[in-house]
């Protein structure tokens, strides 16, 4: 699989690994719980409690993953279809 077609979720765990980093420290570093970030990991979004929120938890675990916060942002608003409506809120 190529990386420009990872899932979101596909992305956080590679990172996660790549990092050396459990679910766990993940979790304790971001403050995320641990039960998200494993639904994150297999696109599930439905613990997030929304978009807003699913954004602002992707956006903690890329910093602490080591990726980039705003484009892992991005790839889930394009994955999700919601950058039109997050650019109509603004």
């Amino acid at each position: 699989m190529s990386e420009t077609s990872l899932t979101v979720g596909q992305t956080v765990a590679r990172a996660r690994a790549e990092a050396g980093l459990t679910v766990t420290q993940v979790a304790t570093s971001t403050r995320v719980r641990a039960a998200v970030i494993e639904a994150i990991e297999k696109d599930d979004f439905h613990l997030c409690g929304g978009d807003v929120y699913a954004r602002g938890h992707l956006k903690s675990i890329a910093s602490a993953v080591g990726l980039d916060p705003a484009a892992l942002a991005a790839q889930y608003d394009a994955q999700r279809g919601t950058a039109r409506a997050a650019a109509s809120v603004v």
